[in-house]
């Protein structure tokens, strides 16, 4: 049954991640009547002549589905209710064939490959029950049924594209390309390519200077040119779907050949030109001609006229700032050199230090080169700094070595690969340094009011140009933070949502550290000595570790053979990651052994019954969370807490107390009361020597 092509249907085209505004407008200038932005692609409504024309025409999308139905699919009864509702006779035959696309979860299906075959398995039942007879799977069928899952909602659509709309044919199918076509086409559109094509210059170039890909040239002259795309697939619409209308499609393939004839007779307004290695000016003829593009157009050397740069610079996630340099200036030089005409787009891996092309940038767009962040930087003059910056800073970098050398003997020890390298050394450069496996943590102090904000940033940026030669990382592995004074509970906040966790090892313990979703990592380095030591006096202890934040003391206690742990902490969040630490050293969560309690610590301590031979104490200096009575300070209140925990203090026990408060002073009521032993030397790591008054540590015991 051939479907109206009056009638308006609600369509889904897919994109690449960041690109959904411009596909939204591209959608709109090809007939939507409305459109909204999505996740990874746009729903627009439209009638037949509006999907055709997309499929036909469109340079940024990557699917087309017709959506069928829309409703409750958060079980298996809602989601076949709103299948059934489907007429699928109407766009398959009883003997055709068809194969199903699933996507997401509910609560009845828990497999996506599962609840593929069971939607099928649901449209085959009604042609059984109607025509005696079912559509079979193909991987080349006549329709591709789409299911997506959401939140205990449903759609169900047929994608009516027949091969993936980013594919334009004149591509080697099986080669290696640095980005896909329609990506492509959102980076010169972002750069200004179309904007450019409407100008009234007599002669318009496109020049790529590190021809790497011949994409963005052939997607850039598929624009100057008015070729559509689908015009050079071989396959385009899903043209054995029984709504597909072969009279309507081939009407506007046809209108799309007279554009394109029309495109071409005025190709001698434009000219194409790249630059690049013997084999990657051979693709790119290669390509050119199985596009079908005038071959007069495609010019050997950069042109001399107005127009447009645009390419891909090289970056490896292996790269040094060092190692970039000279090429990267190098292009900075060879583009301020062309005529004044010349504006610019400049794609690259998010980490790639644009900086050293020393060239001035007017804007930066986001994009996804299919997982890998990126970046494209766009250039209205092709003007370089007259003073190069100063990107790599000498005097941190010798101070850096200077540490490393310092810390060899103990980083040789192999006792822990999470440790500091730099800490605010030098003024100028107000950051800490800390390496955790092959990533770095770099958080920036606030600069002094004294500073300026340009500067304090021109020099942050040095630092992070300077610190992965000078430690061997990779520029990707750093993560910066602020560090700002904080109060209460907001430097446990979560600072993003990154959530990317990974494994640092500490005297044979196995630790889970996030860089990048919290103020604080899950690991205080500083206290990497008195864990140590728990571990060393653990065995047969019953320990308590208050403010236990994500267990880590609670682990190496463990390791070290104690007979019980108790964890107490406000977070259920802290609780689950020490969970997870325990998890990770294959100590089994036995609540009659290792209890982890979500409570006020000082509220617990009032009402505990227990006895512990360890007690670990490292409150925060001030707390005022929402789930405290009153605000804590750590050194208005230690008395009190530490009289808490000396009587849940076994007779020979000890309690380890510190904090990192810089002006702490130990009350002597707790000194006449209690056998005190300052602990603060022993307590201080070596890689932390450069600052004494990081933390206090006492051992306190029953005289």
């Amino acid at each position: 049954m051939q479907a109206d092509n009056t009638d308006s249907f609600s369509w889904f085209f897919a994109c690449p991640q960041f690109i959904e505004p411009l596909l939204a407008d591209e959608l709109l200038a090809l007939g939507a009547e409305q459109v909204k932005i999505g996740h990874a692609g746009v729903q627009a409504s439209g009638d037949l002549r509006f999907g055709y024309n997309v499929m036909l025409w469109s340079r940024l999308a990557s699917r087309a589905t017709l959506q069928l139905a829309q409703g409750f699919g958060k079980d298996q009864t809602e989601l076949q209710a709103l299948l059934h509702s489907i007429p699928w006779d109407q766009h398959v035959r009883p003997d055709g064939t068809l194969k199903v696309r699933f996507f997401g979860l509910n609560d009845d299906i828990r497999n996506t490959q599962f609840g593929a075959q069971w939607v099928k398995d649901q449209i085959g039942d009604q042609f059984r029950s109607k025509h005696g007879e079912r559509p079979s799977v193909s991987n080349s069928p006549d329709i591709v049924v789409v299911v997506n899952l959401h939140k205990g909602n449903a759609s169900i659509g047929l994608e009516l594209n027949q091969q993936s709309l980013h594919q334009r044919g004149y591509h080697d199918p099986d080669a290696h390309l640095p980005l896909r076509e329609n990506l492509a086409c959102a980076i010169l559109t972002r750069a200004g390519w179309p904007v450019m094509l409407t100008s009234d210059a007599a002669h318009l170039s496109l020049f790529d200077p590190l021809c790497s890909s011949s994409t963005l040239l052939i997607e850039g002259a598929l624009m100057a040119f008015d070729i559509a795309p689908g015009l050079l697939r071989g396959k385009t619409v899903a043209d054995r779907w029984l709504g597909h209308d072969a009279a309507l499609w081939l009407t506007l393939r046809e209108q799309a050949r007279q554009r394109q004839q029309t495109g071409l007779a005025n190709a001698n307004r434009f000219s194409f030109a790249a630059e690049g290695n013997p084999a990657a000016l051979f693709n790119v003829r290669t390509d050119w001609q199985a596009a079908g593009l005038p071959v007069s157009c495609l010019l050997p050397a950069s042109p001399d006229s107005a127009g447009m740069v645009i390419t891909l610079l090289p970056y490896e996630e292996t790269s040094t700032a060092v190692a970039l340099r000279p090429a990267y200036q190098q292009l900075g030089q060879r583009l301020a050199a062309l005529p004044e005409g010349f504006r610019g787009g400049i794609f690259c891996d998010a980490a790639a230090p644009f900086p050293l092309t020393e060239l001035f940038y007017s804007k930066e767009y986001r994009f996804l080169n299919s997982e890998a962040e990126c970046k494209l930087y766009t250039l209205d003059r092709l003007v370089q700094k007259e003073r190069p910056a100063v990107l790599f800073a000498d005097d941190l970098a010798n101070r850096i070595g200077k540490n490393l050398r310092k810390l060899k003997p103990f980083i040789k020890r192999g006792h822990t690969n999470a440790y500091r390298v730099y800490d605010a050394d030098i003024p100028e450069y107000a950051i800490a340094v800390d390496r955790y496996a092959d990533w770095l943590h770099v958080q920036e102090y606030a600069p002094p009011k004294t500073i300026d904000e340009k500067t304090a940033q021109q020099r942050l940026e040095q630092a992070l140009m300077t610190l992965p030669e000078a430690l061997g990382v990779r520029p990707d592995h750093i993560v910066l933070k602020q560090r700002k004074q904080q109060k209460g509970r907001n430097q446990y906040e979560k600072q993003g949502r990154a959530e990317q966790a990974l494994t640092v090892s500490e005297y044979g313990v196995k630790l889970k550290v996030n860089l990048t979703d919290y103020l604080d990592t899950g690991l205080f380095l500083d206290h990497r000595p008195m864990r140590y030591w728990m571990q060393q006096h653990a065995s047969g202890k019953a320990v308590l570790n208050l403010f236990c934040y994500t267990g880590t003391v609670s682990v190496h206690a463990a390791v070290g053979g104690a007979t019980r742990v108790d964890s107490v902490d406000m977070s259920a969040t802290y609780l689950d990651w020490a969970e997870d630490n325990f998890a990770l050293n294959g100590l089994r969560l036995d609540p009659y052994k290792y209890r982890f309690v979500q409570a006020n610590a000082l509220e617990w301590l009032e009402r505990c019954k227990s006895r512990y031979d360890l007690i670990f104490l490292d409150p925060p200096t001030f707390s005022n969370s929402k789930r405290m009575d009153d605000v804590f300070d750590v050194q208005r209140d230690h008395v009190q807490l530490i009289r808490d925990c000396m009587r849940l203090l076994e007779k020979d026990g000890t309690l380890v107390f510190s904090n990192n408060f810089r002006k702490f002073k130990l009350d002597p009521g707790i000194e006449r009361a209690y056998a005190v032993q300052d602990y603060r030397l022993q307590s201080l790591p070596e890689d932390f020597q450069r600052d004494p008054k990081i933390h206090g540590c006492w051992l306190i015991r029953h005289k």
